[in-house]
């Protein structure tokens, strides 16, 4: 859908801009290289008409003009298309667009000698998706000595952050120098606003074992006993959760959840209690809250020859107890759960749940949005255990990054399970076979170690290398910032997830099982430069220069 919906917007642009300056040149219109042609008088040829051959060429000036790019601060110009965008940030271009435009301004009698896109060169015949086209500009400078042209450059659609270097060479008419403009240009699937939301994505696998871990410890973990007040003031006992009866959904009518426990009667005749419901998320100014769309409900399966006696005190247990695991404001609660792992990775401000802008559910992911003053790019991580052949994302040094994640990077078979079903993973991961304390849980088996030991398996991550002495690795949580630092300048970041190479290839190699993870990169020093500052960091290994060991060290940036 992506190719064809990038293709259809090409087909157009002659349509679109076929008339006036921002007309786009017709592939049979004249190309700069034709100015190398001997300039013809009634008097013979002359080889350069302006007497220029042995001087080197000049670029006055090289202005993109297309796409539209972000306003100074983060606004959106007026019809802004985030799909066909830019922003220009310390040198930097982000571009959502598969094409740019530029006014070119030389001396006379100069001619496109070569564009580059990366290492790949580009000419006006189109080939795999790349191609230039050139023209004089319609409107030509007020200095005689200077010449203006139009220039589109062209190139296939990438999102997933590569950086590739654009450069325009022009030669002299006839003569033997060259100039040369160049810059980086980071390809991006889509270049957002201030103040435009960003999801965060919980997967079911995340949810399943959020339950799980918090039913476990509701009914004290190992002693799978322990004492509630129900609803009508009496104290009970609850015990016997079956981990095997935990089912849960997730679709567009919300979060679907059941499971199975005992309950202590004044008689043996303890049944056997299902409970289950069906819940949204509030995300707002007041912070997380639940929506129930079905509220908390029970049904009792009693043993055989038993009386169905005390009902009543018996299914008021259950509201308190799913209210209790769920939308307490206990450490272990669904709701503190989520909150807690959104907001205490946000920057440290006390009017941080001003950025919660609604929540909604989609089939196998729970998506909580936030709404930060600051713009920012979406890039499509490509499910890459840092073994794929691609260039890594361009930033400024000193930028602070803020890492807003969501999608279902990875289909993959859980482990210790039968029948034999698969998990989706969202970009927080699932924790790796036997690294679990809870019964039940939604985890992936692994032969070897991932990239980062003890992580969980699919988690996404940020690779960067700040100097040519150490390469640090931060992991992502939900809303965590990282520092660009570079001595340099610019700081390249390979953005990868936690697994094994073998196993990367493996689920890259099956149809539809690593589609990978969407991710806002917010450039927070826009919101406030002590903010962004302070902002809670991602968790960070960092590998030096070996010197007697090559354990990582756990540091901050």
């Amino acid at each position: 859908m992506r190719s064809l919906r990038r293709l259809t917007a090409l087909l157009l642009l002659p349509l679109a801009f076929g008339c006036g300056q921002e007309g786009l040149p017709e592939n049979e219109a004249e190309s700069l290289s034709a100015r190398a042609d001997p300039f013809t008088t009634s008097r013979g040829t002359i080889q350069n008409a302006c007497g220029n051959a042995d001087t080197t060429p000049q670029i006055f000036s090289n202005t993109l003009m297309s796409p539209a790019a972000l306003n100074v601060g983060g606004g959106a110009p007026a019809n802004w298309n985030p799909e066909s965008g830019r922003m220009s940030r310390g040198g930097i271009e982000y571009v959502s667009a598969n094409g740019l435009r530029f006014e070119l301004v030389t001396d006379k009698c100069t001619y496109i000698r070569e564009v580059k896109v990366g290492s790949r060169v580009v000419t006006p015949t189109y080939t795999d998706g790349y191609w230039y086209s050139a023209q004089d500009a319609s409107y030509q400078p007020a200095d005689p000595s200077r010449y203006g042209y139009n220039l589109w450059i062209f190139f296939p659609y990438l999102g997933d952050g590569s950086t590739n270097q654009v450069t325009i060479t022009v030669g002299r008419t006839f003569g033997s120098g060259t100039a040369t403009y160049s810059f980086p240009m980071v390809q991006v699937d889509s270049v957002e606003a201030s103040f435009v939301p960003a999801p965060i994505g919980f997967s079911r696998a995340d949810l399943w074992n959020m339950f799980g871990k918090a039913l476990y410890t509701k009914f004290n973990g190992a002693t799978n006993s322990a004492v509630i007040r129900s609803s009508d003031g009496s104290m009970r006992r609850i015990y016997g959760y079956d981990p095997n009866s935990l089912q849960l959904s997730v679709t567009s009518n919300g979060v679907g959840f059941s499971f199975k426990f005992k309950t202590d009667l004044n008689n043996w005749c303890d049944p056997t209690i299902r409970a289950y419901g069906t819940f949204k998320l509030n995300a707002n100014s007041s912070g997380i809250s639940v929506q129930w769309v079905n509220a908390p409900q029970a049904s009792l399966e009693w043993p055989l020859r038993c009386v169905a006696v005390q009902v009543v005190p018996i299914l008021g247990l259950v509201p308190t107890l799913i209210y209790d695991i769920i939308e307490s404001e206990a450490a272990n609660s669904i709701t503190s759960t989520i909150e807690s792992s959104i907001i205490d990775s946000l920057p440290e401000t006390t009017n941080v749940q001003l950025f919660l802008d609604g929540s909604t559910t989609r089939s196998n992911e729970l998506l909580v949005n936030l709404k930060l003053p600051a713009p920012s790019i979406k890039i499509n991580v490509p499910y890459d255990a840092f073994d794929m052949n691609r260039s890594a994302t361009l930033f400024p040094s000193g930028e602070n990054l803020t890492l807003l994640a969501s999608g279902l990077g990875v289909n993959d078979y859980v482990a210790g399970v039968s029948p034999q079903t698969t998990l989706y993973s969202g970009p927080n991961g699932v924790p790796r076979y036997g690294s679990t304390t809870w019964p039940n849980a939604q985890t992936l088996s692994r032969a070897t170690n991932p990239v980062w030991n003890g992580l969980p398996i699919a988690r996404l991550l940020a690779r960067m290398s700040p100097t040519v002495l150490s390469t640090s690795t931060y992991q992502y949580t939900p809303g965590c910032t990282f520092k660009a630092n570079n001595m340099f300048g610019r700081a390249s970041v390979r953005f990868g997830v936690n697994d094994t190479v073998t196993d990367a290839q493996r689920l890259r190699g099956i149809f539809g099982a690593a589609p990978g993870y969407s991710l806002r990169v917010v450039f927070l020093n826009d919101l406030s430069t002590s903010i962004a500052d302070n902002a809670s960091r991602c968790g960070v290994t960092t590998y030096g220069p070996i010197n007697g060991s090559d354990l990582p060290v756990l540091a901050n940036p």
